[in-house]
């Protein structure tokens, strides 16, 4: 009885989705991201907003990190991006080239999950 416990009790491995490029279909928001991570930053590109848009990462574990807008490169809607924008993101669950992320930010109430493909 105490292994199949100990088998959903255990930590994703988010190592494989540190960096690469990356699909986000947020049902919630209806739009679909192109996520690129490299090195420290990540660089959110969405025809849908015909927007393009820098983030600092951080690692505060393997499979937690927050994003803070560090620099608009496109922004063709005119959205109004807060300068001080932050998004935290917790992996909760890995699948062979994809996974689920549990997402909160400085712009939204409560948590929402959205599923996150690595597409190279």
């Amino acid at each position: 009885m105490i292994l199949p416990a100990a088998a959903f009790s255990q930590t994703p491995d988010c190592s494989k989705f540190r960096e690469g490029k990356f699909r986000i279909a947020d049902t919630r928001a209806g739009v679909v991201t192109i996520a690129d991570r490299r090195g420290g930053y990540q660089t959110e590109s969405s025809e849908a907003l015909k927007a393009i848009v820098r983030f600092k990462i951080t690692w505060q574990d393997n499979c937690t990190y927050t994003l803070r807008l560090d620099k608009v490169l496109r922004n063709e809607n005119k959205i109004d991006f807060p300068y001080n924008m932050e998004v935290h993101v917790k992996i909760v669950a890995t699948g062979t080239d994809s996974y689920t992320q549990e997402t909160s930010s400085s712009l939204t109430n409560g948590t929402y999950n959205v599923v996150v493909t690595k597409i190279n």
